[in-house]
Parts: C-alpha cells; structure tokens; sequence
C-alpha cells in the first residue's frame, strides 16, 4: 500500500466528528454536535470520541498558555498570571472538572453509606467538604504555576526556558483529559444513569489512542526526565483515585472524571515544579 492509498483509507470524516463530539462535551467551545444526512444527531458515543479527549486538553491548555504569555509580556506579578490563566481554562471548559471536584468531595465525605454519597454527588448544592476542595484545587494550581514561573525567570543551570511554564500548562491539560478513558474503561460504572453511563464504555483502543497521544504530545512539549516523571505521577494519582472510588462508590462517574481531570492536573505541575527544583 502507497502513501495516497494509506491517507484515502483514513476516516477522516468519522475522526471529524470524534473530535466535535469531545469539544462539544468537554468545553464551552461552540461546536455544535454533528449530524447525519437527514439532520439527526450521529449515533457515535463520547466513549467511542474518547480517543479525541487530549486534544480537548491541548486546546484548553493553549488557552492558558497563551495567557500566560501575555501576561509575561505585560510584566504582571506570576501569581496574577497564573491565577489569569487558570481562570481563562475555567471559561473554556464551564467549570466542568471543578463542579465534579466539588461534588466527589461531598459525596465522600459526607456519608458512610454508598447509596448516600451517591445520593449527595447528585445534589447540586455545594457542601463545605467541596467548598474546600475548590479552594484547595484553586490554591495549588495557582501556587505552582507561580512557582514555576519564577523559577523559569532564574536562568538557572539546568532551569527551563522562560516559555517552559506555558509548556507545563499544556502538558497538564492534555494528561488530565488523556487520562480520562484509562479509568472509563477499567473501573466499573458506579450507577446506571448520568453523564458517564450516557457517555458508555470506551473500548480498550480508544483508551490506550488517548494514552499514546498523551505520550506524543507531553513528550514533545516536556524535557524528557519532566515530562517522564509527570506522566509517572500523574498515573500514579489516576491510579489511586481509581481504587479510591471503587471502595467508595463501586467505580466511576461523571464527577469522578471530573476529579481525576483536577488530580492530574495538580501532580504535572508538581512533577515539573520537583523536576526544576
């Protein structure tokens, strides 16, 4: 098989759609859900669009890039910036990850029975246990940028380019979303209803397609011993937040999902922040 045969057998309308249903769920974009001929939504899962989901995470995290970029150009304080920067993600992706956060950590703490801390993550009320975990998420996520920021400004030996913390910001959203179908697609779902039981299972490629964009791209933006040992902590956290769900709830749900994306998120910017340090 040539090369124009190889590139005419690639389904790049079905690729297309993949991608606008991952945009369509997972951000604010306005992307509108494709359609088949007679004008209905396609029957294409977002489990089968999960492949798609780090490239939701590398728009998301240029956004955040960006901001930051203009902000160093504006010569602001780093903790502005990144505080800028993170609330720039927010608007992109709706608070998604965050409102999952919150809910997870009610749900958790709020009850012993499983049935109960279900019953919570499904209230829309925000509870004191989730109250402070976005704080908590808020305050990490913009101390380590900051952090990373002035130590990129150092110039030290061995220090990253002053670009680098916009790098990071990237690197991060791309593996807190490539993470999301590993855990979709080997824990159990923890109800029958709800976004994630609407979404489906991905199948076992789909997860691992997302793993190795992952790989591809976090390679490519990261030193390698970075951009090693962030994926190394970031899986470990997936990992462990995977086993502590299914003890809690039985598996994963949407705001689970949600969780993992935060959890992520956190352990790239402290894998970075170790690696410069």
């Amino acid at each position: 098989m040539n090369i124009r045969q190889l590139i005419s057998s690639i389904p790049f309308q079905l690729l297309t759609q993949d991608i606008r249903i991952a945009f369509a769920f997972l951000t604010r974009i306005p992307l509108s859900y494709p359609l088949n001929a007679q004008g209905q939504p396609v029957e294409r899962t977002l489990a089968a669009a999960s492949w798609a989901f780090p490239l939701v995470g590398l728009i998301v995290g240029l956004t955040g890039a960006l901001i930051l970029t203009l902000s160093d150009l504006l010569h602001f304080p780093a903790l502005v910036s990144a505080l800028l920067a993170i609330t720039g993600t927010i608007l992109v992706t709706g608070a998604l990850h965050e409102d999952g956060l919150a809910d997870v950590a009610d749900g958790f703490g709020g009850s012993h029975e499983r049935d109960r801390k279900l019953e919570i993550m499904k209230d829309s009320q925000v509870g004191s246990y989730g109250v402070l975990a976005l704080c908590l998420s808020l305050l990490l996520r913009t101390a380590l940028i900051a952090g990373l920021i002035d130590f990129a400004s150092m110039d030290q030996e061995g220090a990253i380019t002053p670009n680098a913390a916009a790098a990071v910001v990237i690197a991060a959203h791309i593996i807190a979303r490539g993470y999301l179908p590993l855990m979709m697609s080997h824990l159990p779902l923890a109800r029958r209803s709800g976004l994630a039981a609407q979404a489906d299972k991905p199948k076992l490629r789909s997860s691992y397609a997302a793993f190795l964009i992952c790989l591809i791209l976090a390679g490519s933006l990261l030193p390698f011993t970075m951009a090693v040992l962030a994926i190394f902590l970031s899986l470990l956290a997936t990992a462990l937040f995977s086993w502590l769900s299914f003890r809690q709830i039985g598996g994963y749900s949407g705001d689970v999902l949600g969780s993992t994306a935060q959890l992520c998120e956190i352990a790239v910017y402290i894998a970075a922040l170790a690696y410069i340090t």
